[in-house]
């Protein structure tokens, strides 16, 4: 008897829907009365998954003279059906899941379109600002040196976490910078359209940088402490993008 609630139980049946079933395949007529008394089950409620079971297509009831009995539906059959049933709910669901999904995206898209201020101190920030780039999967711009850069975490954890990481996705790199950058093989090279430069005249000596990807507008800079300031706001990108490309259409490349 466990083993069939324990597999009653894997199609969806609860305890009592189990008890009532499984009464009416011992006994073949049966009354809510007889089945309270048999499971312990109030009348009140036997009533009530009585109706769960016969939409479950399990049970059906039986006339004899003028009395109605409640009998258990042939199982293989009744299975059967049970089980179309259930993939016919399944197929439907899956249906209106596809029909919902669209617009949750969409009401996620519009909450996520207010504006976002994040502020972080010390390396951990600088570690999460490059763990944000990797997950837009997006081009990214910057203005500032290579030598701000490195300050900020280092060459070999600069490489390691963003440049490899990012030799892997197709996208590419705009840096407005000054030609520091060129004796710095593995942040130099262009790499195909992995990097492409834009130089200043003069060396950029602030400790200070702009970085744009996705709806991002990152602020960094190094004074006794690395600060690092989020902005995630789609139109304020935008901006700062448009300015880049001014400055950038006015810069040589070599």
């Amino acid at each position: 008897m466990a083993l069939m609630e324990n597999l009653l139980k894997k199609l969806g049946f609860d305890d009592k829907e189990s008890a009532i079933y499984l009464s009416c395949l011992e006994k073949e007529s049966n009354t809510p009365a007889s089945l309270a008394r048999i499971t312990g089950i109030k009348r009140a409620t036997v009533y009530f998954y009585l109706e769960k079971l016969k939409e479950k297509g399990v049970l059906g009831y039986k006339i004899k003279g003028k009395r109605k009995y409640i009998v258990a539906e042939q199982p293989q059959q009744a299975f059967r059906e049970y089980l179309a049933d259930e993939s016919e709910k399944l197929s439907q669901q899956e249906k209106v899941i596809a029909s919902l999904i669209p617009q949750l995206m969409a009401m996620m898209k519009k909450k996520n379109a207010t504006t976002q201020v994040h502020y972080y101190e010390g390396i951990a920030g600088v570690r999460l600002m490059i763990d944000k780039i990797i997950e837009t999967k997006t081009n990214m711009y910057w203005f500032g040196s290579i030598d701000m850069l490195l300050s900020l975490v280092g060459e070999e954890e600069l490489y390691r976490r963003l440049t490899l990481r990012r030799l892997k996705q197709a996208t590419t790199s705009y840096a407005i910078t000054d030609r520091r950058i060129v004796e710095k093989k593995r942040f130099g090279e262009k790499i195909g359209n992995f990097r492409q430069f834009r130089f200043l005249e003069k060396n950029f000596t602030i400790d200070a940088g702009i970085l744009l990807f996705g709806n991002v507008v990152a602020l960094a800079s190094k004074d006794q402490a690395v600060k690092i300031a989020l902005i995630e706001d789609g139109l304020m990108a935008q901006m700062f993008q448009y300015f880049f490309m001014l400055l950038w259409d006015k810069l040589p490349d070599r």
